[in-house]
């Protein structure tokens, strides 16, 4: 089969089954089985989040408290994740509880189809952001000043960690994403700024100096792992690792 077809099919595969997912999680429940809030997740910080999630414990917000289990095992100060559109693992109570403990977090923004993403800074908390552009992404303003992937990574933004959403991976870490090729534009072998070769610039240009690249870490749900058949093509971001609800998932090369 060719490989853009298998891809399509896998993603309204996945885009059902998220579907399903979101219709089962907006059913009330019998009191019995509702938890006010995630363990992971404040009071406060729990009322930020979308009202239509009954019950972040059992949906989406295991993957948010995976994600924040990750963040508090390396110092983080700042970090580029997303906005999750319905159906999406969703990070908002990780993310807000990140930015009130006085990290900076960073968003894509799409500018102009067919070219590289570029970046926000979350000034408030996530629900805070509004819908824009075609696909009703939650987006930080744009008239505010916005990041190139080089800036982003550049050592006077300091990012430590990448959250790289996705619909799925195979079993080496090769990346189903939404078919824009955003992500692969941006941050792929043959993108904009890739990812992958371990370290960055930290000083003047021919100083020598290197400094770490950010962690790179792929989200998806746990049944969305070892998806079969998924190869990665010459372009494509390949992810090291991925968090889903039962924690972090390291994949083999």
């Amino acid at each position: 089969m060719d490989p853009q077809s298998s891809k399509a099919q896998l993603r309204s595969r996945i885009r059902a089954a998220r579907t399903d997912r979101s219709l089962a999680a907006a059913t009330p429940a019998s009191p019995s089985s509702v938890t006010s809030a995630s363990p992971q997740v404040t009071p406060t910080e729990a009322t930020s989040t979308t009202a239509s999630r009954v019950d972040p414990a059992e949906s989406e917000g295991s993957v948010a408290a995976a994600a924040w289990d990750l963040i508090c095992q390396t110092p983080v100060r700042s970090l580029l994740a997303y906005a999750a559109l319905p159906g999406e693992p969703d990070l908002d109570p990780a993310l807000d509880r990140f930015l009130a403990a006085g990290g900076t977090v960073y968003l894509p923004v799409v500018t102009t189809v067919g070219q590289p993403l570029m970046f926000g800074q979350v000034t408030g908390s996530m629900a805070s952001l509004t819908p824009q552009g075609r696909w009703g992404i939650r987006e930080p303003a744009q008239d505010d000043d916005l990041l190139t992937a080089a800036q982003l990574l550049s050592p006077t933004v300091g990012l430590d960690l990448i959250f790289v959403p996705a619909l799925g991976f195979g079993a080496d870490g090769a990346r189903l994403g939404n078919g824009g090729g955003f992500y692969d534009r941006t941050f792929g072998p043959h993108g904009a700024q890739p990812l992958g070769s371990g370290s960055r610039e930290s000083g003047p240009q021919g100083s020598g100096h290197r400094a770490a690249e950010p962690r790179v870490v792929g989200v998806c749900f746990a049944q969305e792992l070892g998806l079969s058949g998924l190869v990665a093509e010459d372009w494509d971001l390949r992810i090291p690792a991925a968090v889903t609800e039962n924690g972090t998932h390291t994949f083999t090369n």
